[in-house]
C-alpha cells in the first residue's frame, strides 16, 4: 500500500520538479492500493506542486444534454473519477467554466490559466486551458 511520502518520492523520481505544471488524467484503479485512497493521491499531488501548478480535467459531458444544460462549477461532479472530484473541492482550486471539459486548477497563477473558458466555442479551443 502506498503513503503520500511514496506518491511524493515516485514524483521526485519521475524528474517532476515542485514548480513544474502537470495535469494528471487519473485512475485510482491504476495507480493501487493507497493508505487514505484518493485523499492521499490529492494530498501528494497539492503538496507537491505547491510552488508549481496542478491540474485534472473535470469534465462534465457525461451529464450535460438539451434538458440539462446548466454548469455550476462550484456543485456540478466531474464525469472522470474520484481525484478529480475529491481535488475540485480542495481551498485554494479553482475551476474553468467550460460547459464539458473544465479543468480544476492549484498553484502558482492557476485562475489565469483557467481564465476565458467560459467564452470557448469548442472543447478544446487553440489558446485555451487544452491548447496550453
Amino acid at each position: 500500500m502506498y503513503t503520500k511520502a511514496d506518491l511524493i518520492q515516485y514524483l521526485k523520481a519521475m524528474g517532476l520538479e515542485s514548480t513544474d505544471a502537470l495535469m494528471v488524467h487519473s485512475s485510482m484503479k491504476s495507480i493501487g492500493a493507497v493508505d487514505g485512497g484518493a485523499d492521499t493521491v490529492v494530498d501528494a499531488f497539492m503538496e507537491f506542486f505547491k510552488e508549481g501548478l496542478f491540474m485534472t480535467p473535470t469534465h462534465t459531458w457525461a451529464q450535460m444534454s438539451r434538458e440539462y444544460d446548466t454548469f455550476n462549477p462550484a456543485t456540478e461532479p466531474a464525469c472522470v473519477g474520484i481525484i478529480p472530484n475529491v481535488f475540485r473541492k480542495r481551498e485554494g482550486v479553482v475551476r474553468s467554466l467550460h460547459a464539458t471539459h473544465s479543468i480544476a486548477a492549484y498553484g502558482k497563477d492557476a485562475s489565469k490559466f483557467i481564465e476565458g473558458e467560459e467564452n470557448a466555442t469548442s472543447p478544446c479551443p487553440p489558446g485555451g486551458c487544452w491548447d496550453r
